[in-house]
């Protein structure tokens, strides 16, 4: 690693911005699979040493790496390369998150971290149920932490799913079973902010942005049956989506 980063990386008589002139440094790198996912970067206080230029610069290279998706910032662990999961179809079909990722060859994890009962005004107001089950579940891929989802549904349809194991079964699948699936989503999606609760989860800092959505599950006869918060972590989480013109 000492290797990559040496003084002569950088000019200062260029007229390009020394910040810039890092970012692309480092993001060539990555391609060239010089440093893969994984890799720690040098410490800030390290790069000032060594290239001779200023904690700011720096800090703005490493926050341009981070908004296109190629490090992430880690509390336990530093500056680490990633690389950004790109949901494909999360826009354009109704799929679940362990087929969308794993046709991506990415290892995917779910853990459960709340599932009760409860009685949210606004889930209530929306699903038009009383009695509500609330379901939280951190998702990972290739262990990186990526969404934090909040689901609730209606108790009275779906008060079985107390009986299977979410972190190994899809909701989706597993509301199929019971006899009342999902058939169609209207989804809503927007950049924002997390509490510190969620940012914990996500191992980022509160101040870093997140793609937030905002889903409204319904069955065949287009009653609501899910209504799910999902806080996607905005430095490795991407939506791809492809028009066509009609002529």
């Amino acid at each position: 690693m000492d290797d990559l980063f040496q003084s002569n990386i950088i000019d200062k008589n260029s007229a390009i911005p020394l910040y810039y002139q890092l970012y692309t440094y480092i993001e060539q790198l990555i391609k060239e699979n010089k440093l893969v996912e994984g890799d720690r970067l040098p410490p800030e206080d390290e790069l000032v040493k060594i290239l001779k230029i200023s904690r700011p610069t720096i800090r703005q290279a490493y926050k341009e790496l981070s908004t296109k998706g190629y490090i992430q910032r880690k509390r336990s662990k530093g500056t680490v390369v990633t690389k950004p999961k790109v949901l494909s179809k999360f826009l354009s079909e109704l799929t679940n998150y362990y087929n969308e990722l794993s046709a991506e060859d990415m290892e995917v994890k779910t853990k459960v971290l709340q599932f009760e009962i409860t009685k949210d005004q606004k889930a209530r107001e929306i699903l038009n149920a009383n009695k509500l089950i609330h379901l939280t579940r951190l998702r990972y891929s290739d262990n990186v932490p990526l969404v934090y989802i909040d689901t609730y549904l209606p108790y009275d349809s779906y008060q079985s799913l107390f009986s299977y194991d979410l972190e190994k079964e899809s909701l989706y699948e597993s509301m199929k079973k019971i006899g009342r699936p999902v058939e169609s989503v209207k989804r809503i999606i927007k950049a924002s902010q997390c509490s510190k609760e969620v940012a914990d989860y996500l191992e980022i800092e509160t101040k870093e942005p997140i793609l937030y959505s905002q889903t409204i599950g319904k069955d065949k006869n287009e009653e609501p049956v899910e209504y799910s918060i999902a806080r996607y972590n905005g430095a490795i989480a991407q939506f791809q989506i492809e028009l066509r013109l009609n002529d």
